[in-house]
C-alpha cells in the first residue's frame, strides 16, 4: 500500500525503483554483513579463550570461581594467546581483512575494524562482572597499568595490520584484474 514502483531507463537498461512512503527502509547488504561480523568476533574472541582456558588437560570444565584460574585473562586476553594458539589474533584479523576488503572505499572498513576494539573491550569488561560480581577492578586493570595499554595496543596492531592487508589485497587484485 506504502509502495510505489517506477520504471527507469539507463542507458538502454529499464530497472525497477521501489519508492517507501512513510517507511524506514534499510539496506541490510552492506550493515548486516557488519553487524554478523561484529557478532561473530564478540562471541568467537571471548568463546575461543574460555573453551581452550577453562578446559583442564583431562577434558572437564574448569569453574570460573576455581583458583587455578586468573580473573585477568577477559581483561588481558593477550596473556591467552599462546594457550590458545593464536586463534583469537586469527579471528580478530580475518574480521578485520573481510571488513576492509568487502568495501569500496577503505576508510570504511577501516573504521569498522577499529570499532571492534571498544567491542571487545566493553565484552571482557561485562563478562568480568558477569562472573566475578561487580566491581571496579576491570578499570583498574585496563586503565590503570601499563598490561591494560598493551593490550590495547596489541588489538589495535592486530585490528589495523588485517584492515591494512585487506586494503592491500583489493588494491592488488584490481590492479591485476584491470
Amino acid at each position: 500500500m506504502g509502495k510505489k514502483t517506477e520504471n527507469v531507463v539507463e542507458s538502454g537498461n529499464i530497472s525497477t525503483k521501489e519508492f517507501n512512503k512513510g517507511h524506514i527502509s534499510i539496506n541490510w547488504g552492506r550493515q548486516g554483513g557488519v553487524i554478523l561480523l561484529y557478532i561473530v568476533v564478540l562471541i568467537g574472541f571471548y568463546g575461543i579463550i574460555a573453551n581452550i582456558i577453562m578446559v583442564d588437560a583431562y577434558g572437564n570444565w574448569i569453574s570460573y570461581l576455581d583458583p587455578r584460574i586468573d580473573r585477568r585473562f577477559l581483561i588481558w586476553p593477550y596473556t591467552t594467546f599462546l594457550q590458545t594458539y593464536f586463534l583469537p589474533i586469527l579471528l580478530l584479523f580475518l574480521i578485520s581483512f573481510i571488513l576492509t576488503y568487502k568495501e569500496d572505499i577503505p576508510l570504511y572498513g577501516i573504521k569498522a575494524s577499529l570499532w571492534l576494539i571498544p567491542a571487545i573491550i566493553i565484552e571482557g569488561f561485562l563478562f568480568y562482572w558477569i562472573m566475578f560480581g561487580l566491581s571496579l577492578e576491570p578499570f583498574v586493570l585496563q586503565f590503570g597499568r601499563g598490561e591494560g595499554y598493551l593490550n590495547i595496543l596489541i588489538l589495535f596492531l592486530i585490528s589495523m595490520t588485517g584492515s591494512f592487508s585487506g586494503m592491500k589485497v583489493k588494491q592488488l587484485l584490481s590492479r591485476r584484474k584491470n
